[in-house]
């Protein structure tokens, strides 16, 4: 097995944790908002933080690392090449994103749901909106990844035109469960 070999699979390993993570705690997110228990929706804030901090930064930090060592490796691939520029520029949104953001809000709201605070359910969903989108964004890096687009390539309007689908739907979806329940009628 050559050192090429081992950071493609870690470099996919990561990836695949990464994403699959995600898509798991989506799952969760779902689960646990149908409940409509503000213990669990407290519980699952905090997990979010304490999953983020210890397998989705060393993940996307790994997955980083190796495709740059991938790039330096290669004969065949540059950071001039446009889908390489373009994975990293999704990289660099997502990672600061939960980095900055997505791990430390949860933390916030969690807390927040434990002390019963009022604001608690609509910072929760919108956090579940943002990661949503940012779940996209990891879907269309593995896209950029794997059709390895140029800027000139229709390929890439492809992915964009799916990942603006996509990031439609979860908007959609967004403003649907936070939209204002209409009073019930009185006299029913």
């Amino acid at each position: 097995m050559s050192w090429f070999q081992v950071l493609i699979f870690m470099h996919v390993s990561m990836a695949i944790v990464w994403i699959g993570g995600g898509l798991v705690l989506q799952l969760f997110a779902y689960r646990v908002s149908l409940s409509r228990d503000p213990a669990r929706l407290a519980a699952l804030g905090q997990d979010i933080e304490w999953i983020g901090t210890r397998l989705f930064v060393p993940a996307s930090l790994l997955s980083f690392v190796t495709g740059v060592l991938l790039v330096v490796e290669s004969d065949f691939y540059g950071f001039g090449d446009d889908w390489i520029v373009m994975a990293l520029v999704l990289y660099a949104v997502t990672f600061f994103a939960g980095l900055l953001f997505f791990g430390p809000e949860s933390g916030r709201i969690g807390a927040l749901m434990a002390e019963g605070s009022p604001t608690a359910g609509a910072r929760m969903a919108r956090l579940v909106f943002l990661t949503r989108l940012d779940l996209v964004l990891l879907f269309l890096i593995v896209f950029v990844m794997t059709v390895k687009p140029s800027w000139s390539d229709e390929a890439l309007l492809v992915g964009i035109v799916g990942a603006l689908l996509a990031g439609g739907v979860v908007w959609w979806r967004y403003r649907q469960a936070t939209a204002p329940q209409p009073a019930p009628d009185p006299g029913a």
